[in-house]
């Protein structure tokens, strides 16, 4: 078997260095330190399966089935979106204004990881993390067993089911986040990269806006008592692409709501921020 010094590849040196680490069972310290250091053929197949992925288009995250986000570690596998850092910014935005008596609703909640690190900060009772895929709740339940919170995962297309409504009981602030599928079958079909991914978690209709309708739909002027009494406040992840479009769809559905869009930390318009009054001059 072959010394750590005397393995080849054309991958990038640092994702190699994780992929060995994984194979290895070693921190990366112990790699740098040991470049003589041989691999059992356990370890070597191993890491000749990792490059293969790596060959094929396969993220090192997705590899690995491990994802940092948020300074925490979230397990990741086929059925869950690789969490972005550019997805960080709905968490701290939403870590600046939510109370832990308020509401909190995590909509195709994947991994966990939005839901899961918001709750890490601040310790909200009435939280919970919906999804339309079953093996992606798996995920999440995983993460948060490992992380030590305790929301409620429910099973769920949205928040159009009356059963899935009689388990929530909001409060007076319902804060609801939700990294939707935003991407149209245009851009899935130009990356590889993503294509390797979960479509369901990625694609939707209507240039990529027709889950947020839907939940836009549900959510304005019903006079359904589980969100008739509470002020719905959201923090919606979108394609840089579509700022004015979402604007347009929320200024249908909430007249009268303050709308705000942060950019990421690459300064592309990202997060979109929703709450139930209307702008002062100084916010428009």
């Amino acid at each position: 078997m072959p010394k750590i010094k005397n393995i080849k590849t054309n991958i990038p040196p640092t994702d190699f260095l994780i992929l060995l680490s994984y194979a290895i069972n070693k921190p990366k310290e112990f790699i740098l330190a040991h470049p003589e250091y041989k691999l059992n053929i356990f370890a070597y197949l191993k890491l000749k399966w990792f490059l293969y992925q790596a060959k094929q288009g396969y993220s090192i995250a997705a590899i690995i089935k491990n994802k940092e986000f948020f300074g925490l570690n979230f397990y990741i596998n086929k059925h869950v979106l690789v969490p972005r850092p550019e997805t960080e910014i709905l968490v701290e935005e939403v870590i600046k204004t939510i109370q832990s008596t308020d509401t909190l609703i995590d909509i195709g909640t994947g991994s966990g990881c939005i839901l899961i690190s918001i709750l890490k900060n601040i310790p909200i009772k009435n939280a919970f993390g919906l999804d339309i895929s079953r093996q992606a709740l798996c995920v999440a339940k995983k993460n948060s067993e490992t992380q030590n919170v305790s929301p409620t995962f429910l099973h769920s297309d949205l928040l159009n089911t009356k059963s899935i409504q009689k388990k929530i009981s909001p409060t007076r602030n319902i804060f609801i986040t939700a990294n939707l599928p935003y991407l149209t079958d245009e851009q899935f079909k130009n990356s590889l990269s993503i294509q390797k991914e979960p479509r369901l978690a990625l694609v939707a209709k209507n240039q990529g806006l027709e889950l947020y309708e839907k939940l836009f739909i549900f959510l304005s002027g019903t006079k359904d008592p589980f969100v008739s009494h509470s002020n719905i406040h959201f923090f919606l992840e979108i394609d840089p692409s579509q700022s004015i479009k979402i604007k347009t769809l929320i200024t249908k559905y909430f007249p009268n709501a303050k709308i705000i869009i942060k950019k990421d930390f690459s300064g592309k318009e990202r997060l979109v921020v929703i709450h139930p009054q209307t702008p002062t001059s100084a916010d428009k």
